[in-house]
Protein backbone atom coordinates (compact mmCIF):
# COMPACT_ATOMS: atom_id res chain seq x y z
CA UNK A 1 0.00 0.00 0.00
CA UNK A 2 1.53 3.26 -1.14
CA UNK A 3 1.81 6.34 1.35
CA UNK A 4 -0.78 8.99 1.39
CA UNK A 5 0.31 12.92 1.25
CA UNK A 6 -0.85 15.25 4.16
CA UNK A 7 -3.54 16.58 1.17
CA UNK A 8 -4.92 13.41 -0.02
CA UNK A 9 -6.47 12.47 3.12
CA UNK A 10 -9.66 11.82 3.42
CA UNK A 11 -12.19 14.46 3.99
CA UNK A 12 -13.68 12.75 7.15
CA UNK A 13 -10.57 11.86 8.76
CA UNK A 14 -9.17 15.90 8.20
CA UNK A 15 -12.78 16.25 10.19
CA UNK A 16 -11.57 13.96 12.75
CA UNK A 17 -8.94 15.38 13.48
CA UNK A 18 -9.91 19.39 13.59
CA UNK A 19 -12.88 18.20 16.23
CA UNK A 20 -10.19 16.95 18.57
CA UNK A 21 -8.33 20.48 18.42
CA UNK A 22 -8.57 22.22 21.59
CA UNK A 23 -8.11 26.05 20.14
CA UNK A 24 -8.92 28.50 17.67
CA UNK A 25 -5.04 29.14 17.19
CA UNK A 26 -4.51 25.07 16.81
CA UNK A 27 -7.39 25.31 13.97
CA UNK A 28 -5.79 28.20 12.01
CA UNK A 29 -2.41 26.07 12.35
CA UNK A 30 -4.02 22.94 10.97
CA UNK A 31 -5.81 24.68 8.32
CA UNK A 32 -2.58 26.36 7.09
CA UNK A 33 -1.22 23.07 6.11
CA UNK A 34 -2.23 22.86 2.75
CA UNK A 35 -5.30 24.34 0.83
CA UNK A 36 -7.28 20.95 0.92
CA UNK A 37 -7.51 21.08 4.67
CA UNK A 38 -7.95 25.23 4.67
CA UNK A 39 -11.41 24.27 2.34
CA UNK A 40 -12.66 21.08 4.20
CA UNK A 41 -12.47 22.88 7.70
CA UNK A 42 -13.91 26.10 6.51
CA UNK A 43 -17.03 24.57 5.14
CA UNK A 44 -17.75 22.81 8.29
CA UNK A 45 -18.65 24.74 12.20
CA UNK A 46 -15.74 23.78 14.22
CA UNK A 47 -14.80 24.70 17.39
CA UNK A 48 -18.01 26.18 18.32
CA UNK A 49 -17.18 25.87 22.08
CA UNK A 50 -14.04 28.14 21.37
CA UNK A 51 -15.85 31.05 20.08
CA UNK A 52 -18.42 33.99 22.09
CA UNK A 53 -21.74 32.78 22.33
CA UNK A 54 -24.97 33.87 23.37
CA UNK A 55 -26.72 32.07 26.33
CA UNK A 56 -29.91 32.41 27.96
CA UNK A 57 -31.01 35.96 29.27
CA UNK A 58 -29.11 36.07 32.65
CA UNK A 59 -31.13 38.14 35.57
CA UNK A 60 -31.86 40.35 33.05
CA UNK A 61 -29.03 41.00 31.30
CA UNK A 62 -27.61 39.53 27.81
CA UNK A 63 -25.25 36.79 28.19
CA UNK A 64 -22.11 36.31 26.08
CA UNK A 65 -19.59 33.81 27.11
CA UNK A 66 -15.84 34.26 25.70
CA UNK A 67 -13.37 31.38 25.38
CA UNK A 68 -9.93 32.44 26.23
CA UNK A 69 -7.16 30.23 26.36
CA UNK A 70 -3.05 30.41 27.47
CA UNK A 71 -0.33 29.77 25.50
CA UNK A 72 3.43 28.99 25.82
CA UNK A 73 5.23 30.57 22.74
CA UNK A 74 8.78 29.91 22.13
CA UNK A 75 10.97 30.81 18.91
CA UNK A 76 13.09 28.63 17.01
CA UNK A 77 16.48 30.45 18.50
CA UNK A 78 18.81 31.73 20.67
CA UNK A 79 16.69 29.46 23.32
CA UNK A 80 14.22 27.14 21.80
CA UNK A 81 13.47 25.88 25.35
CA UNK A 82 12.18 29.03 26.92
CA UNK A 83 8.92 30.96 25.83
CA UNK A 84 6.51 33.40 26.98
CA UNK A 85 2.89 33.05 28.20
CA UNK A 86 0.51 34.52 25.99
CA UNK A 87 -3.51 34.70 26.23
CA UNK A 88 -5.85 34.96 23.33
CA UNK A 89 -9.32 35.85 22.94
CA UNK A 90 -11.69 35.22 19.22
CA UNK A 91 -14.88 36.50 19.66
CA UNK A 92 -16.19 35.00 16.03
CA UNK A 93 -14.50 32.47 13.28
CA UNK A 94 -14.62 35.77 11.27
CA UNK A 95 -12.62 38.02 13.53
CA UNK A 96 -8.83 38.52 14.72
CA UNK A 97 -7.79 36.84 17.40
CA UNK A 98 -7.56 39.57 20.53
CA UNK A 99 -4.17 39.05 22.49
CA UNK A 100 -4.93 39.64 26.64
CA UNK A 101 -2.45 40.17 29.59
CA UNK A 102 -2.18 37.06 30.96
CA UNK A 103 -2.82 37.99 34.57
CA UNK A 104 -5.38 41.10 34.19
CA UNK A 105 -6.91 39.74 31.36
CA UNK A 106 -6.55 43.56 29.63
CA UNK A 107 -6.24 43.92 25.77
CA UNK A 108 -2.74 43.93 24.91
CA UNK A 109 -2.53 47.50 22.63
CA UNK A 110 -1.56 45.21 18.68
CA UNK A 111 1.61 46.10 17.16
CA UNK A 112 1.69 46.50 13.43
CA UNK A 113 3.50 43.58 13.26
CA UNK A 114 2.00 40.40 11.63
CA UNK A 115 2.45 37.16 13.53
CA UNK A 116 2.91 34.04 11.68
CA UNK A 117 1.96 31.27 14.04
CA UNK A 118 4.12 28.34 11.73
CA UNK A 119 7.63 30.25 12.73
CA UNK A 120 6.13 29.94 16.33
CA UNK A 121 6.19 26.84 18.29
CA UNK A 122 2.64 27.29 20.26
CA UNK A 123 1.79 24.90 22.48
CA UNK A 124 -1.60 25.29 24.59
CA UNK A 125 -1.58 25.29 28.31
CA UNK A 126 -5.39 26.15 29.34
CA UNK A 127 -8.28 27.55 28.66
CA UNK A 128 -10.72 28.95 30.23
CA UNK A 129 -13.73 31.39 30.15
CA UNK A 130 -15.59 34.51 30.68
CA UNK A 131 -19.25 35.63 31.08
CA UNK A 132 -20.54 39.35 30.52
CA UNK A 133 -23.49 38.14 33.17
CA UNK A 134 -21.73 39.24 36.36
CA UNK A 135 -20.16 36.07 36.99
CA UNK A 136 -16.55 36.24 38.34
CA UNK A 137 -15.97 32.46 37.68
CA UNK A 138 -16.77 30.01 34.81
CA UNK A 139 -16.57 26.25 33.90
CA UNK A 140 -18.00 24.36 31.18
CA UNK A 141 -18.70 20.65 31.23
CA UNK A 142 -21.17 17.85 29.40
CA UNK A 143 -22.17 20.83 27.13
CA UNK A 144 -23.29 23.11 30.15
CA UNK A 145 -22.07 26.31 31.30
CA UNK A 146 -21.56 26.61 35.51
CA UNK A 147 -20.76 30.24 37.03
CA UNK A 148 -20.73 31.71 40.66
CA UNK A 149 -21.68 35.14 39.88
CA UNK A 150 -21.23 37.76 42.03
CA UNK A 151 -23.47 37.01 44.81
CA UNK A 152 -21.59 34.48 45.30
CA UNK A 153 -24.36 32.18 43.68
CA UNK A 154 -23.96 29.00 40.98
CA UNK A 155 -25.75 28.80 38.11
CA UNK A 156 -25.98 26.35 35.28
CA UNK A 157 -27.35 26.38 31.51
CA UNK A 158 -27.35 24.02 28.52
CA UNK A 159 -25.34 25.06 25.61
CA UNK A 160 -26.69 25.57 22.75
CA UNK A 161 -30.31 25.94 20.34
CA UNK A 162 -31.91 23.69 23.78
CA UNK A 163 -30.95 26.37 26.45
CA UNK A 164 -34.23 28.39 27.91
CA UNK A 165 -33.51 29.23 31.13
CA UNK A 166 -30.52 29.35 34.01
CA UNK A 167 -31.23 27.10 37.22
CA UNK A 168 -29.91 27.79 40.48
CA UNK A 169 -27.25 24.89 42.26
CA UNK A 170 -28.25 25.81 46.07
CA UNK A 171 -27.52 24.11 49.35
CA UNK A 172 -29.46 25.51 52.29
CA UNK A 173 -26.34 24.36 54.40
CA UNK A 174 -23.98 26.76 51.90
CA UNK A 175 -23.68 30.18 53.11
CA UNK A 176 -22.32 31.28 49.62
CA UNK A 177 -19.55 30.47 47.19
CA UNK A 178 -16.38 31.91 45.84
CA UNK A 179 -15.25 29.77 42.94
CA UNK A 180 -15.91 26.73 41.07
CA UNK A 181 -13.43 24.33 39.29
CA UNK A 182 -13.47 21.33 36.87
CA UNK A 183 -11.40 18.69 38.62
CA UNK A 184 -11.11 15.20 36.96
CA UNK A 185 -14.09 15.34 35.14
CA UNK A 186 -15.96 16.43 38.40
CA UNK A 187 -17.06 20.39 38.91
CA UNK A 188 -16.28 21.16 42.73
CA UNK A 189 -17.37 24.91 44.26
CA UNK A 190 -15.59 27.14 47.08
CA UNK A 191 -17.80 28.33 50.02
CA UNK A 192 -17.58 31.26 51.85
CA UNK A 193 -16.64 29.65 55.00
CA UNK A 194 -13.41 27.23 52.60
CA UNK A 195 -16.02 23.98 52.98
CA UNK A 196 -15.40 22.37 49.33
CA UNK A 197 -18.83 20.84 47.60
CA UNK A 198 -19.17 18.89 44.29
CA UNK A 199 -21.94 19.19 42.00
CA UNK A 200 -24.15 16.01 40.94
CA UNK A 201 -24.64 16.81 37.33
CA UNK A 202 -27.45 14.33 37.30
CA UNK A 203 -29.38 16.17 39.66
CA UNK A 204 -27.80 19.69 39.76
CA UNK A 205 -27.29 19.49 43.50
CA UNK A 206 -24.64 19.84 45.07
CA UNK A 207 -23.03 18.16 48.50
CA UNK A 208 -19.88 19.35 51.18
CA UNK A 209 -17.00 17.30 50.19
CA UNK A 210 -14.64 18.02 52.41
CA UNK A 211 -13.82 20.31 55.63
CA UNK A 212 -13.41 23.66 55.71
CA UNK A 213 -9.51 24.79 54.83
CA UNK A 214 -8.07 26.73 57.81
CA UNK A 215 -8.85 30.13 58.71
CA UNK A 216 -7.18 30.93 62.23
CA UNK A 217 -3.78 31.85 61.20
CA UNK A 218 -5.06 35.52 59.98
CA UNK A 219 -7.45 37.70 61.17
CA UNK A 220 -10.56 36.61 58.17
CA UNK A 221 -10.70 39.52 57.32
CA UNK A 222 -7.33 39.94 55.85
CA UNK A 223 -8.03 37.04 53.66
CA UNK A 224 -9.66 38.49 50.51
CA UNK A 225 -9.80 36.03 47.91
CA UNK A 226 -9.44 31.90 48.16
CA UNK A 227 -9.24 30.35 44.82
CA UNK A 228 -8.75 26.68 43.34
CA UNK A 229 -5.91 25.40 41.52
CA UNK A 230 -4.86 21.93 40.54
CA UNK A 231 -1.64 20.94 41.81
CA UNK A 232 0.26 17.53 40.98
CA UNK A 233 -3.30 16.17 40.42
CA UNK A 234 -4.63 16.99 43.36
CA UNK A 235 -6.97 19.83 43.98
CA UNK A 236 -5.69 22.75 45.78
CA UNK A 237 -7.04 25.83 47.35
CA UNK A 238 -5.06 29.45 47.53
CA UNK A 239 -5.61 31.96 50.27
CA UNK A 240 -4.69 35.32 49.44
CA UNK A 241 -3.89 37.99 52.04
CA UNK A 242 -4.50 41.95 51.82
CA UNK A 243 -3.66 44.68 54.12
CA UNK A 244 -4.72 48.52 54.09
CA UNK A 245 -2.11 51.07 53.27
CA UNK A 246 -1.58 54.90 53.59
CA UNK A 247 -0.22 56.11 50.44
CA UNK A 248 0.07 59.55 49.83
CA UNK A 249 -2.90 60.33 52.09
CA UNK A 250 -4.79 57.49 50.16
CA UNK A 251 -5.85 54.41 51.91
CA UNK A 252 -4.73 51.29 49.25
CA UNK A 253 -5.69 47.88 49.39
CA UNK A 254 -2.08 45.66 48.91
CA UNK A 255 -1.30 41.92 48.70
CA UNK A 256 0.99 40.93 51.08
CA UNK A 257 1.09 36.96 51.19
CA UNK A 258 -0.45 33.82 50.03
CA UNK A 259 -0.80 30.54 51.41
CA UNK A 260 -1.67 26.90 49.25
CA UNK A 261 -3.38 24.07 50.62
CA UNK A 262 -3.83 20.61 49.40
CA UNK A 263 -6.39 17.81 51.08
CA UNK A 264 -4.31 14.98 53.08
CA UNK A 265 -6.45 12.09 51.94
CA UNK A 266 -5.37 10.22 54.66
CA UNK A 267 -5.63 12.87 57.70
CA UNK A 268 -8.65 14.07 55.89
CA UNK A 269 -7.50 17.42 56.41
CA UNK A 270 -5.82 20.40 54.45
CA UNK A 271 -2.24 20.61 54.92
CA UNK A 272 -0.24 23.79 53.76
CA UNK A 273 1.70 23.21 50.74
CA UNK A 274 5.35 25.16 51.47
CA UNK A 275 6.63 24.75 48.13
CA UNK A 276 6.14 24.38 44.55
CA UNK A 277 9.39 22.84 43.80
CA UNK A 278 10.25 23.94 40.11
CA UNK A 279 7.08 25.40 39.49
CA UNK A 280 5.49 28.78 39.40
CA UNK A 281 1.81 29.85 40.02
CA UNK A 282 -0.05 31.78 38.01
CA UNK A 283 -3.21 33.20 39.10
CA UNK A 284 -4.98 34.97 36.67
CA UNK A 285 -8.65 36.84 37.05
CA UNK A 286 -10.27 33.96 35.30
CA UNK A 287 -7.99 30.47 35.87
CA UNK A 288 -5.06 29.84 37.95
CA UNK A 289 -2.70 27.02 36.74
CA UNK A 290 0.95 25.70 37.50
CA UNK A 291 3.84 26.25 34.99
CA UNK A 292 7.21 24.54 34.80
CA UNK A 293 9.81 27.69 35.46
CA UNK A 294 12.73 26.75 33.50
CA UNK A 295 10.56 26.93 30.56
CA UNK A 296 9.56 29.92 30.74
CA UNK A 297 11.76 33.22 30.47
CA UNK A 298 12.64 34.98 33.92
CA UNK A 299 9.91 32.91 35.38
CA UNK A 300 10.74 32.26 39.12
CA UNK A 301 10.88 28.76 41.08
CA UNK A 302 8.54 28.03 43.92
CA UNK A 303 6.56 31.73 43.24
CA UNK A 304 2.60 32.81 42.75
CA UNK A 305 2.35 35.45 40.10
CA UNK A 306 -0.19 37.24 40.06
CA UNK A 307 -1.76 41.04 39.15
CA UNK A 308 -2.36 43.61 42.43
CA UNK A 309 -3.89 46.49 41.11
CA UNK A 310 -2.52 48.18 38.51
CA UNK A 311 0.98 46.26 39.45
CA UNK A 312 2.27 42.71 37.86
CA UNK A 313 3.68 41.19 40.78
CA UNK A 314 5.09 37.90 42.06
CA UNK A 315 5.13 36.65 45.39
CA UNK A 316 7.79 34.10 46.63
CA UNK A 317 7.20 31.21 49.25
CA UNK A 318 10.93 30.53 50.22
CA UNK A 319 10.70 34.26 52.05
CA UNK A 320 7.42 35.67 51.78
CA UNK A 321 8.79 38.84 49.60
CA UNK A 322 6.73 40.11 46.88
CA UNK A 323 8.52 41.73 43.80
CA UNK A 324 6.04 44.52 41.85
CA UNK A 325 6.58 45.76 38.24
CA UNK A 326 4.66 48.44 37.15
CA UNK A 327 2.63 47.77 33.65
CA UNK A 328 4.40 50.74 31.50
CA UNK A 329 7.50 49.97 33.38
CA UNK A 330 10.61 49.57 31.01
CA UNK A 331 13.21 48.90 33.36
CA UNK A 332 15.81 46.44 32.67
CA UNK A 333 17.03 45.53 36.36
CA UNK A 334 17.29 42.14 37.80
CA UNK A 335 14.20 42.24 39.71
CA UNK A 336 11.88 43.34 36.45
CA UNK A 337 13.34 40.15 34.53
CA UNK A 338 11.39 37.77 37.21
CA UNK A 339 8.32 39.39 34.37
CA UNK A 340 9.93 38.56 30.76
CA UNK A 341 7.21 35.70 30.70
CA UNK A 342 4.81 38.23 30.25
CA UNK A 343 6.68 40.41 27.58
CA UNK A 344 7.29 38.50 24.34
CA UNK A 345 9.23 41.00 21.79
CA UNK A 346 7.36 39.62 18.98
CA UNK A 347 4.27 41.55 19.89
Amino acid sequence: MGKVGWSDLHEDLIVLLANNLSSNINLLRFRSICKPWRSTIATKKRLHNHFERNLPTFKKTKTVVSPTTFFRVTLPSPCPNKGWLIKNRQVSESSKNNLLCPLSGKPITPSDKTLDLMKLGVSEIRQSYNSSANSARVVFLNNMFFVVDFKNEIWCCKSGEESIRWTRINNEEAEGFLDIILHKGKVYAFDLTGAIWWISLSELSIYQFGPSTPLDYYDIDNCKEKRFVEYCGDLCVIHRFCKKFRVNRVLRERTVGFKVYKMDKNLVKWVEVSSLGDKALIVATDSCFLVLASEYYGCLENAIYFNDGEDVSVFKLDDGSIINKQIDSSSSSSHESCFQMFSAPFL
